[in-house]
């Protein structure tokens, strides 16, 4: 049976496969990494020479706005640490690196596409 992909990470924009993948061998491998079409409305963005998904939707609500932006200003003011949602950026730190990949996203109207 064929069923489109869906890939979420902790704070990523929802991101479906383009075309069906077959489930019926057991084991599924889907590269999203090598071209923007992998994605449904090609919702990727390149970074050096691969395709990444979009970060940044904190409050995961499959937008990035500035409703992603206040969890990650009140958590750089208490130097929050660790493998959270507003860690935007992953390096383990919430600070303005992390509020610079949300401001981006939410100037590109980042979202959701969906099948």
């Amino acid at each position: 049976m064929d069923h489109t992909i869906l890939l979420l990470c902790r704070n990523s924009i929802e991101t479906w496969s383009a075309l069906p993948v077959s489930f019926a061998s057991g084991t599924i491998s889907y590269n999203f990494s090598d071209a923007a079409a992998k994605a449904y409305g090609s919702n990727l963005i390149l970074k050096g020479a691969k395709y990444c998904i979009y970060g940044g939707d904190v409050n995961l609500d499959g937008i990035v706005d500035s409703g992603d932006m206040i969890p990650i200003d009140n958590l750089s003011s208490t130097f929050g640490t660790g493998y959270l949602l507003e860690d935007a950026n992953g390096d383990g730190l919430i600070d303005s690196g992390d509020m610079i990949v949300v401001d981006n996203n939410a100037a590109n109207f980042v979202g959701s596409v969906k099948p």
